[in-house]
């Protein structure tokens, strides 16, 4: 399990969360708001009143002991990017920055944010089946129970094709696009070997992605 530290606890903030700690993974949240902190309190790891921008109420709360920060300050540009230079200065391996428009995107891009994404409440879920598996680039549900996923190709799959692994037998999901080179072969040849740098989009049921997922990690 991997664990989060979530700066911000506006809708998305929140969310993400919920989301995030449902899925069992240690969360920290840290937000000025003293009343969203004490609402989501119970639900997460741990909670914290304080200044996120300050590199001391950081280091207090101890996000240096947390894989990944995700900044979700969505009322104020200025202590955003503040946010992430801090975490990006005290050396934490993972930032992942919420933008509020299309500049705010430059700047923490700039500053070294490892991810920048324009989230709409909604997608709190759809963030958290990204960030907790690190192997998996996108992710999205089309019906209940049913998903689809973008990946790279597992190492053990490479040089081998659909048919020499079997893989709707074994892995009970489907292959319904590659992507080599930049380029997406969609329905592609299932006797064509996989290659090192290959993504594969997948379909099927969350349990099925699920299980494939973690053996990724």
């Amino acid at each position: 399990m991997r664990s989060f530290c979530i700066i911000g606890l506006g809708c998305f903030g929140v969310a993400l969360a919920e989301s995030l700690s449902e899925k069992r993974h240690q969360v920290l949240v840290i937000s000025e708001d003293e009343e969203a902190v004490n609402a989501i309190a119970n639900k997460v790891t741990n909670a914290v009143v304080g200044d996120p921008t300050s590199e001391a109420v950081l280091r207090r709360a101890g996000v240096t002991d947390y894989d990944c920060a995700v900044v979700c300050i969505d009322d104020n540009m200025n202590d955003s990017i503040l946010a992430t230079m801090t975490l990006k200065e005290i050396g934490i391996g993972e930032v992942v920055a919420r933008a509020m428009n299309a500049r705010h995107r430059k700047v923490l891009q700039k500053l070294g944010a490892d991810m920048v994404v324009f989230p709409e409440e909604d997608m709190g879920d759809r963030l958290a089946q990204i960030l907790v598996k690190k192997d998996v680039i996108d992710y999205f549900s089309f019906a209940e129970e049913y998903s689809i996923a973008e990946i790279r190709v597992p190492e053990t799959w490479v040089g081998q094709s659909i048919i020499a692994l079997n893989i709707r037998r074994h892995y009970g999901i489907t292959v319904i696009a590659v992507r080599r080179n930049g380029k997406l072969d969609v329905s592609p040849a299932p006797d064509v070997p996989f290659a090192a740098d290959d993504t594969i989009t997948v379909m099927g049921t969350d349990e099925k992605l699920e299980k494939l997922t973690k053996r990724l990690q």
